[in-house]
């Protein structure tokens, strides 16, 4: 067993029990009762006094921050009259029976002990509470409507100013041998997010507790879903007064654990002086930039997350007539965007994560702004069948040559006592150290992953090129049109497969887990960038999206469309588009047969390489001239072969030879370079002319002298004078030459069409 970390100097569990600050429900209880009711009553007068009449508006909740976090700096709480057991001591063979120095009814202490701290957001709307209020019967039996879930608690809310019923719903099951999942289930009556929205919303924090020690080992708390990363810590420290914290997102309440005291942000990564908020591992992403594999809360790592309103026949739920709340009950207009296709660039001005209402159990050492009521999720499942409300739908483009414009809501609620975590707590722990640290297994589904990072191509110069040194930038200056920066705002994806899941960036980054082997497709969206969809084949491990990981996208005003069909030529299995000095911008499968729809930035040039269905290699280019007035480059018979590549090579090497001449001219020398480049020029224009009559290898001759001629040249750039160029102009030139020869090469080992 894990050794204990010491019992300190709290009360015996019998004490604790006549203390009064348990939420006893009948019999020797009622003074117990009392005391907590006045205590919630307290808070929620104070609650009140902050807010004001009304609904808690920005200054109300923000004072109440201020008045419980004085500076901002974590709370150190104020003690109760009692402290808290220890799990040590309140710990007994089977935790799910109450003990029996304790009143009938009574909450079993290790359930009070690590009952969270929840800290939310100050636009939250839908806090934790009891959803029995809304049971309505019907002919498929006892179920909690959306629609009277949510007017009826907006309207509660509204009326008194405070979140009504606040109430969080346990179990304790045994998770492994010796080892207790103490479970905290949290209802909420709507969940409006980018991504992830629907009637009710259910979340999870589960605290696995060495039953000998009483000892935490592993705090888990749900992301968005069972394919999305939780955020998990191993071996928290909840000595003394502390308990675990968990810092919910506004809308969507998917959890984060809260251990660092930096409360109420999320840190992903330790700073100079505070640890992780997770202990998840390290996943290289992209380009070798390692981060840990949780999904965290995006906005508080620096980063805005733009929310959606919701359509449900055809109405904004907001202004739906079976539904009398309004706006003011739904995530502040300030946040949301409705309408992605009408902004032309994804916002920069939405607020960062302000910090608002804070719930405590009774017991807690923590200063919070309400307290709830802690209750055993069994009294749901005895008077509850379902929980029902209509499809919604939101604007998610997928696409293809021609755009869906709507998708519908792809996420389901689910009961908890439905769901495989509520009998086996390990199902839900999503990081392969954490798992065999419960149980000693390692399940392969947790190495099933898919990851990426999403950047944004942008006009200038200033971002990153992966096609250009440092060195070269100077030579080339206007040259270069396009560079990739990072998105203003967290982005929307969506894994479809078998089984469709939803999420989002968190600071550009995305992360899937349980990724079955096969076919999928991938989908980034958001308001004010055209849509990027790309098809992959996942075989198992980890799989990096796109180019190695990284993915592209583009302001819609910014977007020009390159779709090609292949369906009357050979096909079309796979498509690169790379941009020339800033690198691919796109790679994977076409997510249609035979074509596809790739948005890239309209001020960029590009080569566009495919493979068709017998794996042969075909190519073309796409400069700004080839975008029509209503920003489309379609190619309607996309070709493949010897005669594709060689006069894709002539067009790049046509620009080569324009720039090598542009350095010539100011560097004064360089005439052996332009001299050998229009020389390749020349033959390669041969061949093309000679592949498109089906004369292979006469084309091949005419390739390979090209591509000595390329050699050459390098040759001259390399001599002890570099040709008469300076350093920048060379290491500008250099890598061009070089993918002219690779490309030439290509075409001679490549069939005719």
């Amino acid at each position: 067993m894990v050794p204990d970390p010491g019992a300190g100097d709290d009360p015996p569990a019998e004490e604790q029990a006549d203390d009064g600050a348990s939420e006893g429900v009948a019999g020797d209880a009622v003074a117990d009762e009392t005391r907590a009711r006045a205590r919630l009553d307290e808070n929620r007068r104070r609650l009140l006094g902050i807010a004001g009449a009304g609904v808690l508006g920005a200054a109300g909740v923000a004072g109440a921050w201020r008045a419980s976090r004085a500076g901002g700096s974590p709370p150190t709480g104020t003690p109760s009259a009692t402290p808290a057991p220890t799990a040590t001591e309140t710990a007994t063979d089977d935790p799910t029976e109450t003990p029996t120095d304790e009143p009938p009814g009574q909450v079993p202490a290790l359930v009070r002990r690590y009952a969270p701290d929840l800290y939310y957001g100050r636009l939250e709307k839908w806090f934790p509470t009891d959803p029995r209020p809304y049971v309505v019967e019907t002919a498929d039996g006892r179920v909690v409507d959306g629609f009277t879930a949510l007017d009826d608690y907006s309207a509660a809310f509204a009326e008194t100013g405070e979140p009504p019923a606040p109430t969080v719903f346990y179990a304790v099951v045994e998770a492994a041998d010796g080892i207790d999942a103490v479970q905290y289930w949290q209802y909420s009556v709507f969940d409006q997010f980018t991504v992830n929205f629907h009637w009710h919303d259910w979340e999870l924090l589960q605290v696995f507790v060495d039953r000998e020690s009483g000892r935490p080992l592993l705090l888990s708390a749900s992301a968005h879903s069972r394919s999305v990363p939780n955020n998990e810590f191993l071996d928290p420290d909840l000595s003394g007064d502390a308990r675990p914290g968990v810092l919910a997102e506004v809308g969507s309440h998917s959890s984060a654990s809260e251990v660092n005291g930096r409360v109420p942000t999320f840190e992903r990564l330790a700073g100079g002086d505070w640890n992780s908020d997770v202990s998840n591992d390290f996943v290289d992403v992209a380009s070798g930039d390692p981060t840990r594999f949780a999904y965290g809360l995006p906005r508080d790592e620096g980063a805005r997350l733009p929310f959606v309103m919701p359509e449900l026949d055809g109405h904004r739920l907001d202004d739906h007539p079976d539904l009398s709340v309004g706006p003011e009950g739904f995530v502040d207009a300030a946040v949301t965007v409705s309408d992605w296709r009408g902004i032309p660039r994804p916002p920069e001005s939405l607020p960062l994560r302000v910090p608002g209402l804070v719930f405590t159990h009774p017991e807690s050492a923590t200063d919070g702004d309400a307290t709830y009521a802690l209750e055993p999720i069994e009294v749901l499942s005895d008077v509850i069948d379902d929980f029902v409300g209509p499809q919604l739908s939101f604007e998610f483009a997928v696409p293809g040559f021609l755009e869906d414009r709507l998708a519908s809501h792809i996420t389901s609620v689910g009961i908890p006592w439905e769901q495989e975590r509520f009998t086996d707590p390990l199902a839900d722990v999503t990081d392969p150290a954490h798992r065999r640290r419960i149980d000693g297994r390692s399940p392969a589904g947790l190495r099933d992953r898919v990851v990426g990072r999403v950047r944004l191509l942008a006009s200038g110069a200033e971002g990153a090129l992966d096609r250009v040194s440092q060195g070269a930038r100077d030579a080339l200056g206007t040259s270069i049109t396009v560079s990739f920066g990072s998105p203003p705002v967290e982005l929307c994806t969506q894994l479809a497969s078998a089984d469709p899941v939803a999420s989002v960036t968190r600071a550009g980054v995305l992360g899937f887990l349980h990724v079955d082997p096969g076919e999928h497709r991938l989908t980034v969206n958001g308001p004010g960038i055209a849509p990027l969809a790309v098809g992959f084949v996942h075989d198992g491990g980890l799989h990096r999206a796109g180019s190695a990981g990284d993915l592209t996208v583009v302001a819609t005003e910014d977007a020009g469309w390159i779709r090609g069909d292949g369906r009357t030529t050979t096909g079309i299995a796979h498509v690169r588009i790379v941009e020339d000095y800033a690198g691919v911008v796109y790679e994977g499968a076409p997510v249609e047969a035979d074509r596809f729809a790739v948005a890239v930035h309209r001020d960029g040039r590009y080569t566009v390489e495919v493979v068709d269905g017998a794996g042969r290699p075909g190519a073309y280019r796409v400069t700004p001239a080839d975008f029509g007035d209503d920003g489309e480059a379609i190619r309607e018979a996309v070709e493949t072969g010897k005669a594709s590549l060689a006069e894709t090579l002539r067009a790049e090497l046509a620009d080569l030879l324009d720039l090598a001449s542009e350095f010539a001219r100011q560097d004064r020398g360089g005439d052996e370079v332009v001299e050998r480049l229009s020389a390749a020029l020349e033959a390669v224009d041969a061949a093309t002319a000679t592949a498109e009559r089906g004369d292979a290898q006469s084309a091949n001759d005419r390739l390979t002298r090209a591509a000595a001629a390329l050699e050459e040249a390098l040759d001259v750039l390399f001599s002890e004078d570099l040709g008469g160029y300076d350093d920048s102009s060379v290491v500008a030139l250099y890598p061009r030459v070089q993918e002219a020869i690779d490309r030439a090469e290509v075409a001679v080992r490549t069939d005719l069409a």
